[in-house]
């Protein structure tokens, strides 16, 4: 319809428009022409009336009679009704005689020549008296000889008021109006004629062609063999004939395509399901014979061993460690690229994520001779603080990796809201070139060789998709041959009251004590762990299940000091309601939960319960640490 609105009107438009410029153009030539024969002929008039009155004053203004003058300016007056005003002055410009009511301010000089003035309302014919010049020898001479203009005596001013020129004016103007208006009603009449002649049939298509976009494809142009457009009516009912067709074929192929749509969405899921279960399945039945093998390759290095054996177990903890990285790491990146990891932001003090990272990494830098120092930051964070650990732990790996020499530095800096996380350190720098690169995936600037015990290049790629799903911004400075720092933004979070008391140093001491309740059904697993923690100086009791460990205890009458869970166990039990058995038969002890399956409901019900969480395989040094702070403090983490 709006088409068609502004065709009818283009059509109005063309048709009006040079109606109404010529109507507009006669009648404006029309009334001025008019204008200038009324404005001449009251000219005309007022000049005839003053050189009448001039030639009939000449002997007054001669013989200085006022009476008379006065006499011939009324009887001129009288004569014409338009005559506003006459005034009769003398040759000096003094007034002589006048009548009628004057809109003059002053009165025009006298002058030679006859003077018209256009004074708004009135026109002003100043024409002066003139006295005629006859010889006298001429009269008596019997030759007739013209008179000359002689002494110009005076003038006379007359205003001709020009009340009926507008008033013929105005009505010449309202003729031409009422013709003007005529004209144009039958021009627009006649247009309006033409636009529906033109827009009729256009109406009727559009209308057609609006039924066809809402789907009505049957719907058709009736044909008018006399109009106007009748190839455009047989071309629209040829289009909708088509649109019929491959409308048709289009449904043909949109089911066919969403029917291979829906398999291929099925085959995702299923792959996508294939997917969990392998990493939930690698989670757990990889991780379960390389945590054992780990707790044995230690266990061993704390036995008394002739050199070669020394070193070659040395050389097997290197590899076990350096399998254990390949293994997290593969794992992450799989979690992540599924979509398995949701972010659960909360507050939480950088005191206690900082005292934990200390504790896992204080043996590893003694170990490369580094100094590593880590500040107090006695500030509240909020974000998710397992993901935020993960993305330090791989700056500090990151760190110890690729730091010969010196030191390594963990602290904070407060920006406003904001908390700004740093990680220094004095290893071999990055060249500026590659900066932009080394959080890509399998990027390793000092790997050529593709080393695996350095890694295979995937941490800094974790610690960027963990970034960008907490949204937090992260980055690097380094200078070749000076050291790196790698930082991470975090905003402050609400600090709250804790009844936790303040952490004691986990690292002080060198033999543990205490009783542990370990129950772990794996028996690798379990001789692994129950070795391990006996050369630590534990008194550990092992059993398959949380009915067996409180039967031993009992028949011991013992009470344990520390639980060690592993999540998976026999006939259905798991390791939270082990822990929440054992808590229920010895009271709060600390419960330290190992799980191969670090999913979110996992990790949420052991916060929940107070129950410390590590994955596996878990380092030695890392276990060591976490009982020596468990055991120290008595209770774990609430």
């Amino acid at each position: 319809m709006k088409l068609l609105s502004g065709i009818r009107v283009r059509v109005l438009v063309a048709a009006l428009l040079p109606a109404v410029l010529v109507a507009l153009s006669l009648a404006g030539i029309l009334l001025e022409r008019q204008y200038r024969g009324l404005e001449e002929a009251l000219q005309a008039r007022a000049r005839a009336e003053a050189r009448q009155l001039a030639g009939a004053a000449e002997f007054g203004v001669f013989a200085g009679s006022r009476e008379a003058l006065l006499a011939l300016a009324r009887g001129a007056q009288a004569g014409d009704g338009d005559i506003r005003a006459v005034s009769i002055l003398d040759a000096r410009g003094e007034l002589l005689a006048a009548t009628g009511a004057s809109v003059l301010l002053s009165l025009p000089a006298v002058a030679g020549e006859e003077q018209i003035f256009d004074s708004g309302s009135v026109l002003v014919v100043s024409t002066p008296i003139k006295r005629p010049h006859i010889p006298v020898d001429d009269v008596y001479s019997g030759i007739e000889q013209p008179p000359t203009s002689g002494q110009i005596d005076g003038a006379v001013v007359i205003e001709m008021s020009r009340e009926r020129l507008e008033e013929e004016r105005a009505r010449q103007m309202g003729i031409g109006a009422v013709v003007t208006l005529a004209g144009l009603l039958l021009a627009g009449w006649l247009a309006l004629r033409i636009a529906r002649g033109v827009t009729r049939p256009i109406l009727h298509i559009s209308d057609v062609v609006q039924r066809i976009g809402e789907g009505d494809l049957a719907a058709r142009v009736v044909p008018d063999p006399s109009g106007a457009m009748p190839g455009l009516e047989e071309g629209i009912n040829a289009m909708a004939l088509r649109i019929g067709y491959t409308q048709e074929f289009l449904l043909q192929q949109i089911d066919a395509a969403t029917a291979e749509l829906r398999e291929r969405k099925e085959e995702a899921e299923s792959a996508n399901a294939a997917k969990s279960r392998f990493l939930a399945a690698a989670s757990h039945d990889l991780r379960q014979p390389l945590h054992a093998l780990g707790l044995f390759v230690s266990r061993l290095l704390q036995l008394p061993h002739d050199r070669e054996t020394k070193t070659l177990i040395g050389h097997v903890d290197h590899s076990v460690a350096a399998l254990q990285d390949l293994l997290d790491t593969l794992l992450d990146i799989s979690r992540l690229d599924a979509g398995m990891v949701t972010p659960k932001p909360t507050d939480f003090p950088l005191d206690d994520l900082f005292a934990r990272l200390a504790m896992e990494h204080d043996g590893p830098a003694r170990e490369k001779l580094l100094a590593f120092r880590v500040r107090k930051c006695p500030v509240w964070l909020h974000t998710d603080p397992r993901l935020l650990e993960r993305i330090l732990m791989n700056f500090l790996g990151n760190a110890m990796r690729y730091t010969p020499r010196g030191g390594i530095l963990m602290g904070c800096r407060r920006r406003g809201d904001r908390v700004l996380i740093q990680v220094w350190d004095t290893g071999v720098g990055i060249p500026a070139e590659h900066l932009q690169h080394v959080f890509s995936e399998y990027v390793q600037l000092d790997n050529p060789e593709r080393n695996r015990a350095k890694g295979l290049g995937l941490g800094l790629a974790i610690c960027d998709r963990l970034s960008q799903l907490l949204g937090l911004p992260l980055g690097v400075r380094s200078r070749p041959g000076k050291g790196s720092v790698f930082w991470i933004e975090v905003p402050l979070g609400q600090a709250r009251e804790s009844d936790r008391p303040e952490p004691a140093d986990p690292l002080a001491g060198n033999l543990l004590a205490g009783t542990v309740a370990l129950v772990e059904d794996d028996p690798l697993a379990a001789a692994g762990m129950v070795e391990l923690l006996t050369g630590w100086g534990c008194h550990v009791f092992a059993a398959a299940t949380s009915t067996e460990a409180v039967r031993r205890f009992d028949e011991e009458g013992l009470n344990p000091d520390l639980a060690i869970c592993d999540f998976r166990l026999q006939g259905g039990e798991d390791g939270i309601s082990a822990g929440i058995a054992l808590r229920r038969r010895f009271g709060q002890i600390p419960i330290l939960l190992i799980s191969g399956d670090a999913d979110e409901k996992l990790v949420a019900g052991a916060a929940r319960r107070g129950f410390t969480l590590l994955a596996k395989p878990v380092r030695p040094g890392k276990l060591r640490a976490m009982l020596q702070h468990l055991l120290t403090q008595g209770g774990g983490q609430q």
